[in-house]
């Protein structure tokens, strides 16, 4: 490498160190959520609270996964990504909290005094939802959909696609220096061994790179943030509105509010930086096949779901019981 420069192409520690983070997310993902049940404490009939030392581990595991960037891609080689690395930390532990969340509602339905199951059925009751799912039946299921992300990440990893692989494991860093050194052609460098980041390098998007960064989108959009933030943002705010109407504010409550910030707001990030991508590539839109076809037909109703879900975050300060269906404030009788 040379001195003030990125590293090549070829380097391959970044590429190996994404493969073993796969491993570890998943075994990372299974021991908080299987550690959350075991060791829930049962709160009256609201939800039941995770041990605050999950919650500390899932912080470190994102400074790691954050100082793994800073050594393999560090910030003064890309222009503009100190940003990404925080990003970075909070996709990470975003999957941290959502895996507890998913520990606390499961746990929290073998406590003999909780009630969520109950007050989840007036719910039901009041709205326009043809049946009834146990609770704690979605959050191993939207717990379960987050690993769909995990799945397809070892599968374009299998295929050499590192970028798109780091994309879906929440490395924002890597996954834009990929972008940038894999899918680009260098001015002056033999066959795309060239360092990015130097004086004089000029990189120009192929129309291959093109296509791939927007598939790239289409599928983060499709698994990232439909299969995980959306389903567990939904999930997360009516579990914390039960749990308010059922016992009001607790420790696992607002550990709960927290994981419901994050999925927002990680929810609308991602969102925005996935139409950006979409509407600035140059590849026609038609040409992505039957990935548009899937984007366009799930657009509409996915604004539509967004829209309820901060409409579900309003109504936890809002309405008497913390609760909102489509048919207005939900009322819970106990």
């Amino acid at each position: 490498l040379s001195v003030g420069c990125c590293r090549s192409v070829m380097d391959p520690r970044p590429r190996g160190l994404l493969r073993w983070w796969l491993h570890g997310l998943v075994a990372f993902s299974c021991f908080l959520m299987l550690t959350a049940v075991a060791t829930v404490e049962c709160n009256g009939q609201g939800l039941g609270e995770t041990p605050s030392f999950l919650l500390v581990l899932a912080i470190a595991v994102g400074i790691a996964a954050t100082f793994t960037e800073v050594w393999v891609a560090p910030p003064e080689c890309s222009d503009g990504r100190c940003a990404s690395l925080f990003l970075t930390w909070l996709n990470i532990l975003d999957v941290g909290t959502d895996c507890l969340s998913a520990g606390a509602i499961i746990g929290s339905h073998w406590c003999e005094d909780s009630k969520l199951d109950e007050a989840w059925k007036q719910v039901l009751d009041q709205s326009l939802l043809p049946f009834h799912m146990s609770l704690w039946l979605i959050a191993a299921l939207a717990w379960a959909a987050g690993g769909i992300q995990l799945f397809f990440a070892s599968r374009v990893l299998d295929r050499e696609d590192f970028a798109s692989g780091a994309d879906l494991m929440g490395f924002e860093t890597l996954a834009a220096m990929e972008w940038e050194l894999v899918n680009t052609d260098q001015d002056g460098g033999p066959d795309g061994v060239s360092d990015i980041g130097c004086p004089g390098d000029a990189a120009t998007p192929t129309p291959a790179a093109e296509e791939k960064k927007a598939l790239g989108a289409g599928r983060k959009f499709v698994l990232r943030v439909l299969t995980e933030n959306l389903i567990q943002a939904h999930l997360q705010t009516t579990v914390l509105g039960l749990s308010l109407a059922l016992g009001g504010w607790t420790p696992a409550s607002r550990k709960m509010l927290v994981s419901v910030v994050l999925s927002l707001v990680l929810l609308l990030w991602k969102t925005h930086g996935g139409l950006v991508t979409m509407a600035t590539s140059k590849e026609a839109p038609e040409d992505l096949g039957i990935m548009y076809c899937v984007l366009c037909g799930l657009f509409s109703p996915y604004i539509v779901c967004i829209v309820y879900a901060i409409a579900k975050m309003v109504a936890i300060f809002t309405c008497p019981d913390h609760l909102l269906n489509v048919t207005g404030c939900a009322e819970v009788d106990f």
